[in-house]
């Protein structure tokens, strides 16, 4: 049950953050790889980290659940 849980913690944050990535992806950046709205400064390479969390998070997710699924099965 906690390997579920947690399985599904990681895919909200897999999400999170693939929502996070793609916004910043949509962004107008300038030559040097910056974006700023008189507000906020974002850098262009960030996006690539945002990207890796995420995948990393997927990962996680997939096993977890497999890990939770396996344990299930054992249990009578």
């Amino acid at each position: 049950m906690v390997c579920t849980g947690l399985a599904a913690g990681a895919a909200v944050l897999g999400c999170v953050l693939a929502v996070i990535a793609w916004q910043r992806a949509g962004l107008p950046y300038s030559e040097d790889g910056h974006y700023f709205d008189g507000l906020v400064n974002y850098q262009q390479q960030a996006v690539l980290v945002y990207t890796v969390l995420a995948g990393a998070a997927f990962v996680l997710a997939l096993g977890l659940a497999w890990l939770a699924l396996k344990t299930r099965r054992r249990a009578p």
